[in-house]
């Protein structure tokens, strides 16, 4: 989410280089290489002496410190055999790897099942309706009551969302009421933290490992009336973790990590949904998976849509959006925005690029990670308060003068809110196939989808794009840029969102020094090599929810535990 917020970021990177540049030790020779993208895989040489420090220890592994080992909440087997030691060599690996544009498929397991009928008012600006949710006991334990996540009830006071303190909240409660034990029909009283968001719903009979129930309950959430990623805003309706949904049960009990608003923030298991959305019948409804059937009857209209494998179901709407269509080798892709409401003279122009964009991310990411496997994904170009926020199959881009328009000295038209929808794109990936608890572990989220604007951009021949990244301009294994980093409270960067000390160094880690921490890794590995770790890290973990644990492992796998630059880098910028 929020690709803006980078922008900031990159602002105190180069403050902090800036107050570097007295002590420089750097050559006539390697100042002319930054203008330009370092296209090789060698190391890069550093004057600094090595210290006894024992944290310094390049042959530290972050995935075994009994300190800070990160909880696997995917279910799936965790391999604890020590990972082989070698040097990849820079198109070569240590295992077999899937290879580039391969397929990944989608899994065979039972999985949990929304069943939901519901109806905006846009009168009362509310969206509920009936659910009922069949689902099954994921761990060892019983489990004596449920814990779901009711995060519309949030926006009742700006504190809590991180809105603007000029900006007046008309959130409201959730009304959630009839929750019912299908196994014997009683009926339960659910309460809530002080968090408004968690709900605790006791439950009469124990659940026990395995087993099946079907949950029912009606609600109501109130959509506030703000330019954000859940709010209405000029008639466009965006419409996202509204319902309640249950959280994911952990080895350390049931997740409920605080919601915040600088990022990717929600946790959820996959699911497959059957909803029916009534919405007036001048509507146009974009949402998580495919719309099967529309209906229009009176001056309402009943909308059939079905989402397959995914971690949550979202959708945008509006009477005045303007639809393009166009299709990646089978995925179709819809672009729409406010045509009442237009950003700029050229939203036409603007549109047709983000089209493009959608084809090349497909196309790029596609051929570096595994074939995107949904059959097709909307972006919707809105008025929310964020440079765009990703949702399954859906990503909602911001629309204002800057993002839609063109420059002369941009490599790609539109290069900006391109940019954005590689990185919302990719989140797809790193979000959508690939999970991970993002309040625990943002950088797992945010630094792999700022990644993929690399991909991107290089795709493109954008290289202006990934200049800043490269180690000829701040080599993340030089001791000195991580002193200043350190400083900035921007490393260690694999830490959870509340440790950080505000959120400049929050974003300053995740989706800065991050993407640079994978793109230095690729510059020490050789690309076709490290995309090859990154097509192995999603072929382990696409559908479940991983951990920085598993793609360290692997990397090692991958890679082995002896090269010095990526020892050194991994020691520098990762939890220690």
């Amino acid at each position: 989410m929020k690709k803006f917020v980078k922008c900031t970021a990159m602002l105190l990177v180069a403050a902090m280089m800036l107050g570097m540049a007295s002590c420089s030790k750097e050559t006539e020779e390697t100042k002319k290489k930054k203008k330009k993208t370092k296209k090789t895989t060698e190391s890069s040489e550093t004057t600094d002496e090595p210290t006894e420090d024992p944290t310094e220890d390049p042959t530290y592994d972050p995935t075994t410190d009994p300190t800070d080992e990160p909880t696997d909440t995917s279910g799936a087997p965790t391999d604890t055999t020590k990972a082989p030691t070698g040097t990849a060599g820079a198109n070569g690996l240590l295992i077999d790897v899937p290879e580039e544009g391969c397929a990944i498929s989608m899994p065979t397991d039972e999985r949990f099942f929304y069943t939901m009928d519901l109806t905006l008012d846009t009168d009362a600006h509310t969206i509920g309706g009936h659910v009922d949710f069949e689902f099954f006991n994921t761990s060892d334990e019983d489990w004596d009551q449920l814990c779901f996540r009711d995060y519309p009830s949030l926006f009742i006071e700006n504190k809590n969302v991180g809105a603007k303190s000029n900006v007046t909240l008309n959130g409201a409660l959730t009304e959630i009421k009839n929750i019912t034990d299908g196994r014997d029909q009683s009926t339960i009283e659910y309460t809530r933290d002080d968090d408004v968001s968690v709900v605790w719903v006791p439950l009469q009979t124990k659940l026990a490992p395995g087993e099946k129930m079907t949950l029912s309950y009606d609600f109501v959430a109130t959509i506030p009336t703000i330019a954000d990623r859940f709010g209405v805003k000029d008639d466009v309706y965006n419409v996202t973790n509204f319902y309640p949904i249950l959280a994911v049960y952990t080895e350390d009990g049931w997740s409920h990590e605080a919601y915040y608003n600088m990022g990717e923030c929600f946790f959820s298991e996959l699911s497959d949904y059957d909803v029916t959305l009534t919405v007036p019948e001048d509507f146009m409804v974009l949402s998580t998976g495919v719309t099967v059937s529309e209906n229009v009857k009176g001056v309402n209209k009943t909308c059939k849509l079905d989402g397959t494998c995914v971690r949550d179901f979202v959708f945008s709407c509006s009477p005045n959006f303007k639809l393009i269509e166009g299709d990646y080798e089978g995925v179709h892709i819809n672009v729409v925005y406010d045509e009442a409401h237009p950003a700029s003279s050229s939203m036409d122009d603007c549109q047709a690029a983000c089209l493009k964009a959608a084809q090349d991310s497909l196309a790029s990411l596609g051929s570096a990670l595994g074939k995107y496997p949904y059959p097709e994904v909307d972006i919707v170009l809105a008025p929310i308060d964020a440079g765009g926020m990703e949702y399954p199959n859906l990503v909602i881009i911001t629309v204002d003068s800057l993002y839609c328009s063109t420059n002369s000295y941009q490599t790609i038209p539109y290069q900006l809110i391109s940019g954005v929808i590689a990185h919302e794109l990719g989140h797809q990936w790193f979000m959508g196939i690939v999970g991970s608890n993002s309040g625990l572990e943002p950088w797992l989220d945010e630094s792999f989808a700022s990644y993929t604007e690399i991909i991107y951009f290089s795709y493109m021949g954008a290289d202006e794009e990934i200049t800043y990244y490269s180690r000829d301009v701040l080599d993340l294994t030089d001791k000195t840029i991580v002193q200043a980093l350190l400083a900035m409270d921007a490393v260690p960067i694999n830490r959870p969102h509340y440790t950080f000390s505000n959120d400049d160094s929050y974003v300053t880690a995740a989706y800065y020094v991050g993407e640079m921490a994978l793109y230095q890794m690729e510059e020490i590995l050789g690309t076709e090599a490290f995309r090859g770790v990154l097509r192995e890290y999603v072929r382990r973990n696409a559908f479940t929810n991983s951990t920085e644990a598993r793609f360290f492992e692997t990397l090692y796998d991958c890679v082995g535990t002896d090269n010095e630059d990526l020892n050194n880098l991994i020691a520098g910028v990762f939890q220690r």
